[in-house]
């Protein structure tokens, strides 16, 4: 009898054992397997004003289900001043892909209409954009998965892609883009404290000295209020230039039809064109602009 027992038990335990195991494979099988999605720059060409497209993909054995896109344009405060549902989907299989592409539409001209899956969002002159992907969750079928991917003007026009944003970090930007304080056609609206470091206009009479109080290296950007968009879209990536390198290179921008003086020291017949001064002499010259990472090959010696 007791043989019985001893073995009873000893086939019990194994199979309680077993059980378990199969259990915990189901766990791990199931969460490996889940329904995932990747959010990636599927087309990104650097320029003065570069646009983007986002893939959304659906990377996890399981479907997306109950997919939500939304997008939003962002301005210089982080205030969206448009944003609106874009697309659902109530799965997206295993390998399926929806793109989303952010553009100026005075920079960027199609030949066709979009396709199934692709959407397109205009941006104004100047401004960012932001993608917000939401999905059911998985594993809690009741709650809602999200993530915000940023890329505000000081971003964009320094060629750097969306920054990814999820948590209390995505809720307190989606708070932002909603706050009407921040919103510069509202009444009473007053400018917030701006913390990033902003390229300075130089002219004839202040030039001299903003470059004398300067030890390090100084970037000047020369170019001419008629070319219109082109140089503002070029002031604003010396902007990002300063946000990202001041205190390092201080960055001065000379409207040279505004300031003969200069135009004629520098023999700026070709514009854009910027200039690398060291001690107040020439150190290096590049002529025209496609990007921000041009300036940064270009000037990269003076950078470190």
């Amino acid at each position: 009898m007791q043989d019985f027992l001893f073995w009873f038990g000893l086939v019990a335990n194994s199979i309680t054992v077993l059980a378990g195991l199969i259990a915990v494979a189901g766990v791990v099988w199931a969460f490996l397997g889940r329904a995932r999605l990747a959010v990636t720059p599927q087309f990104f060409i650097p320029s003065v004003a570069p646009s983007i497209t986002m893939a959304v993909t659906s990377v996890g054995s399981n479907p997306i289900r109950g997919l939500e896109l939304s997008v939003g344009q962002l301005d210089d405060n982080g205030f969206s001043m448009v944003g609106d549902g874009l697309a659902t989907r109530p799965t997206l299989n295993r390998g399926e892909t929806v793109t989303v592409m952010g553009y100026e539409p005075e920079e960027t001209t199609f030949g066709s209409e979009p396709r199934d899956g692709e959407f397109r969002w205009g941006i104004q002159p100047g401004d960012g954009w932001y993608l917000t992907v939401q999905w059911q969750s998985p594993l809690f079928p009741w709650r809602r998965s999200s993530r915000t991917y940023a890329w505000p003007p000081v971003r964009r026009f320094a060629c750097d892609l969306p920054e990814e944003l999820s948590g209390r970090e995505e809720i307190n930007f989606l708070k932002r883009t909603r706050n009407q304080s921040l919103n510069p056609s509202s009444p009473g609206f007053v400018a917030p404290l701006d913390v990033r470091t902003r390229a300075i206009v130089a002219t004839d009479e202040t030039f001299d000295d903003l470059v004398a109080r300067n030890k390090g290296p100084v970037l000047v950007g020369f170019g001419p209020t008629w070319q219109g968009k082109w140089w503002e879209d070029i002031r604003r990536m010396l902007d990002a230039f300063a946000s990202k390198y001041s205190p390092r290179v201080k960055v001065l921008v000379v409207n040279i039809d505004e300031c003969p003086t200069l135009a004629a020291r520098y023999a700026t017949n070709e514009v854009p064109v910027f200039k690398i001064l060291l001690r107040g002499e020439v150190a290096k010259s590049h002529v025209g602009a496609h990007s921000f990472p041009d300036l940064e090959r270009e000037f990269s010696e003076f950078l470190a």
